[in-house]
């Protein structure tokens, strides 16, 4: 679906709107691309969970109903353009187009931009994490309109958690490759221990994993139905949360 320029430009500027409505009608223009993206390659044997656009909905509804402050990504967004198109994962700028969201990396979900846009009216503080510099500058390119609002860091994510003074009201969990698998399950297990060790969330705080339905390491063998989250959301489960939603992203919350 093609989007008008000009009409593409006008809503980037009422998004950045203080004075504009629900966050539903904030997210509606990129419903269909989170949930394009959510399936790219799907198994359609399999029954589809709900996709991206629900829980972040339900995130940021959250985060607003509960008078959220801190937003904290690990692992950012670090694509111009999604996997089909010339220029993925490319430092050359010429290949972001802002008015065209359709070229948009919704594979990965874009949650940078999407977090920063549906939230912009309650003024968040968001630190976005990546251990690429690469990623990074990407990054402050694709969400140049709402800098204002972003930290961004280069350092590891359980470093950084290890450092970060405060409390998180949002955590979005996106760190590593869906393969191989190991890796990255290993990190994110190392990322929940420090979580929990060091009580990051508010009393209101949820943590978004992303990918945990992903086909992708089952693919190559893999066993387990969590992907990336196969111990860290056990480890979370042991150690007082719960299952908010259970789906291609999982929300959790504390008991």
């Amino acid at each position: 679906m093609k989007i008008n320029k000009t009409y593409s430009t006008l809503f980037i500027l009422l998004i950045s709107s203080p004075c504009i409505a629900s966050i539903e009608k904030r997210l509606a223009p990129y419903k269909k691309y989170l949930e394009e993206g959510t399936f790219v390659g799907w198994n359609d044997k399999e029954r589809r969970p709900k996709s991206r656009y629900e829980t972040f909905l339900y995130s940021f509804n959250h985060f607003e109903k509960h008078h959220g402050k801190t937003i904290v990504e690990l692992g950012t967004s670090r694509s111009f353009v999604h996997g089909g198109l010339q220029g993925c994962n490319s430092n050359d700028r010429k290949y972001w187009t802002p008015n065209n969201p359709e070229n948009w990396d919704w594979g990965a979900g874009f949650f940078t931009r999407m977090a920063a846009s549906s939230l912009t009216h309650l003024n968040p503080v968001i630190h976005t994490i990546d251990i690429a510099q690469a990623h990074i500058n990407r990054c402050k390119h694709m969400t140049q309109l709402f800098n204002h609002l972003i930290n961004y860091h280069v350092i590891s994510s359980v470093d950084f958690l290890k450092r970060y003074q405060g409390k998180i009201d949002l955590l979005y969990i996106d760190t590593g490759d869906m393969w191989p698998i190991e890796p990255t399950a290993r990190l994110q297990l190392e990322e929940a221990i420090v979580i929990v060790q060091r009580n990051l969330l508010t009393d209101n705080g949820i943590i978004l994993i992303d990918d945990v339905k992903n086909q992708t390491p089952r693919k190559f063998g893999e066993t387990s139905r969590l992907g990336k989250a196969k111990y860290s959301i056990p480890y979370f489960l042991k150690h007082g949360f719960e299952i908010v939603m259970n789906e291609y992203q999982v929300i959790l919350r504390r008991k």
